[in-house]
């Protein structure tokens, strides 16, 4: 067997040959750390969303304005009882780009409120909306960590609503766009909070407001987390596997009803919904969570424009009482 001819000396050089001047020093050349998205034991974020939600049936009481309509619109004052006002909601939000120092997500979302009126002849109203309001939308969200401290966080939505129930009774004039911008502060893991502005339509017509966000554990079993004026929860967790939470919610936006009244005719709505909500872990990432609270009516009125204007005159001012809901939805979470 051939022998080598290179000596155990020749191998390797010598300590003395060797120059540690070449080599850096590991602390001149420090790492950037940057913010992360969320604190600790905060509740888990949904990637795909599959729910139903229902309100108890309640009484719909609406007075229509002659002179704000081309055509006649029947009973100045009506009251009909709403047998079915809930439906199907989906939702999908996928991370696009998720770096240290930029996450971008990309979102999906589909609501569908079947609405049952007795009688809906009785008003052009009330034959609008027993087609039913949906609302679909597309939204993108950023996250910008900044350094270790500091982050922005970004979000634009765009949403279609209307009575459509097909592609074919799809109609521009429902398109409304929001977005919020905020700047905010991490001291540590368990405290995310930042200042912004919002352009919204949660409370069913367009509004720019300050916005807090506020995120907050303070212990494995109690934290807050809040985007105000929008919603905010105090959260229990039970473990790693289940929590409660109990807080509130303002929904809504600006529904396009096509012209019943021989004009263009949008509905204004918004809710506010004090709730509990339960979460647990069915399997692997699989999650239930299920809802109850009560649906106060905070508007609910048909206007010739989606955006107020001055001196503007509401065509059908509408009222309803107070009524409890529910909502339950199996959910994908992310690891």
């Amino acid at each position: 067997m051939p022998q080598s001819t290179t000596s155990p000396a020749e191998a390797a050089p010598a300590a003395e040959e060797l120059n540690f001047d070449e080599f850096g020093d590991a602390d001149d050349k420090k790492v950037k750390l940057f913010a992360t998205q969320k604190v600790l034991y905060l509740s888990p974020t949904k990637l795909i969303s599959v729910g139903y939600e229902a309100q108890t049936g309640f009484d719909l009481t609406s007075n229509g304005n002659h002179m704000s309509t081309s055509l006649p619109i029947g009973p100045t004052d009506v009251t009909q009882p709403v047998n079915r006002f809930g439906g199907l909601r989906l939702g999908v939000n996928t991370p696009v780009i998720s770096r240290s120092n930029f996450i971008l997500n990309l979102g999906f979302t589909y609501w569908n409120t079947g609405v049952s009126i007795a009688n809906p002849e009785q008003s052009r109203l009330f034959g609008a909306l027993n087609q039913g309001l949906r609302s679909t939308g597309v939204n993108a969200t950023v996250f910008k960590p900044l350094d270790i401290k500091h982050f922005l966080l970004l979000q634009a939505n765009a949403d279609l609503n209307g009575t459509y129930r097909n592609f074919s009774e799809l109609d521009s004039r429902g398109m409304t766009y929001s977005g919020t911008a905020i700047y905010g502060w991490k001291p540590n893991d368990n405290l995310m909070w930042g200042l912004g502005v919002t352009r919204t339509y949660r409370a069913g017509q367009v509004l720019h407001i300050p916005v807090l966000f506020y995120n907050r554990t303070f212990n494995p079993r109690w934290g807050v987390e809040a985007i105000l004026p929008a919603r905010a929860n105090l959260r229990r967790n039970f473990g790693t596997n289940s929590l409660l939470m109990l807080g509130y919610e303002i929904e809504g936006n600006a529904y396009y009803l096509g012209s019943p009244t021989g004009t263009d005719l949008y509905l204004r709505r918004g809710e506010l919904k004090p709730r509990i909500t339960y979460e647990r872990k069915i399997a692997g990432f699989i999650w239930l969570s299920a809802q109850a609270g009560i649906r106060y009516n905070w508007r609910f009125d048909a206007f010739r424009t989606q955006n107020p204007t001055a001196n503007e005159t509401v065509v059908f001012a509408n009222s309803m009482p107070t009524v409890p809901y529910v909502n339950v939805s199996l959910n994908l979470v992310s690891p």
